[in-house]
């Protein structure tokens, strides 16, 4: 599976908006949340979270992983989940704990397609005046043109895997660019590189 710099870290400004709410999903939240904790042997939270953990969301479901076992983990929730319902690694740095949260979550909410895993986060780019609709339709052109898998979403970041890498990578690179300059600003320190497989 090509992946474009660092998982393609795409960082966008936060603040959160109102999102669309996904069709009731056909397994229960409860079947989930066995799921989540067999997997994780984590307690399980009755929602998932937003706005850096201060905003709640009772559609979904979480648990706090280590950061180092949360992408392996996410595989094994994503290998038992039912349809109707999407996974993602969300929030890293809880600014609603009174104390550092140890980990990072690890989310499950009602969801038709991998693009619900940003709604489901608020996931928005305010800064560049990118609304959560805005950042779902220029990923969606990557999934059609590239293939695409969403591992992480929250307020100000989306992670994901190309699954296969652009022909013009250059070009590509410059695209990822001028839809978010903070993958470069504030995060490689270049288009050059950007451009570099990792």
């Amino acid at each position: 599976m090509a992946m474009l710099t660092r998982r393609c870290f795409i960082l966008f400004a936060a603040a959160l908006a109102a999102r669309h709410v996904p069709a009731q999903p056909a397994a229960s939240p409860q079947a989930v949340e066995r799921i989540l904790h067999e997997a994780t042997g984590a307690q399980v939270l009755p929602y998932s979270t937003r706005d850096f953990g201060r905003d709640q969301y009772p559609a979904g479901r979480s648990v706090r992983v280590p950061e180092a076992s949360a992408d392996a983990l996410l595989a094994r929730v994503r290998a038992k989940l039912p349809p109707g319902w999407v996974a993602w690694v969300g929030v890293t740095h809880d600014l609603a704990a009174k104390k550092p949260a140890a980990g990072v979550e690890l989310a499950a909410a009602p969801g038709r397609d991998q693009f619900d895993i940003l709604r489901a986060a608020a996931t928005d780019g305010t800064n560049y005046d990118l609304q959560t609709a805005d950042i779902v339709k220029e990923l969606q052109a990557w999934d059609r043109e590239f293939g695409i898998d969403i591992q992480r979403a929250e307020t100000d970041t989306v992670q994901l895997r190309l699954k296969k890498l652009p022909k013009n990578v250059k070009a590509f690179a410059q695209r990822v660019y001028k839809f978010c300059p903070d993958i470069v600003e504030q995060g490689v320190g270049s288009v050059e590189e950007l451009e570099k497989p990792s």
